[in-house]
This record gives C-alpha cells, sequence and structure tokens, in this order.
C-alpha cells in the first residue's frame, strides 16, 4: 500500500512540476492526491487567480497526463480527467450566467429587482411591536 501511495506522489510530482503560480500548483497537488474535490479545488483556485490562469494550469497538467504518464498513473490520470471535466462544465457555466447578466437592465432582471424592491414594504401584516 504504501508502494502506491509512493507511485501516486510521484505521478502528482511529475505532473504539477513547475505549474506557476505556486499556490495553484499546491491545490492540484490536493486534488489529485484525492485529498480534496475537483468541484472544490476549481473554487479554492478561481478564489486565487484568474480564470484564465487555473485554465493554463489544468490544460498543463491535463497535457501531461496525456503525454507522459506511466501505466501505473491511472488513478491520477481519472482525478486529472474529472478536474478538467468538471472546470469545463464550471466555466460552461460562468458563461451562461454571465450571458443573462450581461442581458442589461431592460432584459427582466432589473425590472425583477424592482418589483422586488417595491414588494418590500408593508404588505398589510399587522405590527405587533411599534
Amino acid at each position: 500500500m504504501s508502494s502506491r501511495t509512493g507511485l501516486e506522489a510521484e505521478a502528482i510530482t511529475r505532473l504539477t512540476d513547475g505549474v506557476q503560480p505556486p499556490a495553484i500548483r499546491a491545490i492540484l497537488v490536493q486534488c489529485l492526491a484525492g485529498e480534496v474535490a475537483p468541484s472544490a479545488a476549481i473554487s479554492r483556485m478561481l478564489a486565487v487567480e484568474g480564470a484564465s490562469t487555473v485554465r493554463a494550469a489544468i490544460d498543463d497538467v491535463t497535457h501531461r497526463a496525456a503525454t507522459i504518464s506511466r501505466a501505473s498513473d491511472m488513478l491520477v490520470q481519472d482525478r486529472v480527467d474529472e478536474l478538467t471535466q468538471i472546470f469545463v462544465e464550471k466555466i460552461a457555466a460562468l458563461a451562461d450566467v454571465s450571458d443573462v447578466t450581461k442581458d442589461g437592465p431592460g432584459s427582466g432582471s432589473g425590472s425583477a429587482r424592482a418589483s422586488r424592491a417595491s414588494g418590500s414594504g408593508d404588505r398589510g401584516e399587522s405590527r405587533t411591536s411599534e
């Protein structure tokens, strides 16, 4: 069992060696070791750096997994694949949200806010403490 852990550690080191910035590399190492879920790792990386930096780091690790991994690295490769898939899905979801917010105030989102604001006053309920 410890030899498996050693093989995983070697694979993770090969895949993340030189990834910049160091904070992103540290999060990737935790994720590929199975210590942090991919979705949590992505959220943490996006909190530290912008999406383009996170994407570059994930792309680098994904490319390395495809080109320099060994047969014994399958568990780590699976984690890289899962990380990549979740990142792509998360970015697509963020793009969808961005498109909705870019539509402008006349598209319904602003009018929904206005109707909430106008409806937030007294609604005819009797007050017990005045």
